[in-house]
């Protein structure tokens, strides 16, 4: 009677065992996204004239906190917001927003005139640049086939850390596709056309510094 009992058991524990095997089996595995930079040409700087090289030092870029996560978010109502498991960042993207900011900049800028940097503590106290851009996303997020809004503020320092220019974009770009590649891409389209409204500013600001001379 116990023996019928134990292979009873045995069978159970077996059958639980390849239930769990198999939903381990089926689970989907984990997509790793990067974001990157656009397809920026440099723009003409115009009636500028630079005695010499100027540097652009880029940071700190600050994102808000439900966003500094691994998992990729998107909303799904207008105050709710979604955590993908399985659909990731591939590494901080605060740092990759940074990145990409520098890279979208830097295109823009003719070479021969412009250095774009990333900023750091380190940066500022070895090799001030001759202007600072800081940036404060507010929102950064999309819901699945419907679009990408970025939200940010940003401001141009010159080098004795004195405010010059202050403003705010608003960027909407519509998504090419519902899937998180596509979220991705629109991502970095969105950050494409901050780079420009930055790229705008920095212009404005030269000019100006021009002029006074």
């Amino acid at each position: 009677m116990r023996t019928i009992h134990l292979e009873r058991y045995v069978l159970f524990t077996l059958a639980i065992f390849m239930v769990l095997l198999t939903g381990c089996a089926s689970s989907p595995s984990s997509k790793f996204y990067q974001l990157n930079p656009g397809q920026n040409k440099t723009s003409v700087t115009g009636d500028v004239s630079l005695d010499q090289s100027q540097v652009i030092a880029i940071g700190p870029v600050r994102i808000p906190d439900y966003l500094d996560r691994p998992q990729i978010v998107t909303r799904s109502g207008k105050n709710e917001l979604k955590l993908s498991e399985f659909d990731r960042w591939a590494g901080s993207l605060e740092s990759d927003v940074n990145r990409v900011l520098v890279e979208d900049i830097s295109s823009l800028l003719p070479a021969d005139c412009f250095s774009v940097v990333h900023w750091t503590p380190y940066l500022e106290s070895q090799v001030p640049a001759s202007h600072r851009v800081e940036v404060i996303v507010d929102r950064f997020e999309g819901a699945l086939g419907d679009s990408v809004l970025l939200k940010a503020q940003w401001r141009i320092f010159a080098k004795d850390r004195s405010l010059i220019l202050e403003k705010g974009s608003r960027v909407r770009e519509q998504m090419n596709g519902s899937s998180y590649g596509a979220l991705v891409a629109a991502m970095s389209s969105a950050l494409e056309r901050l780079s420009r409204d930055i790229y705008v500013g920095i212009m404005s600001v030269i000019r100006q510094e021009q002029t006074r001379k």
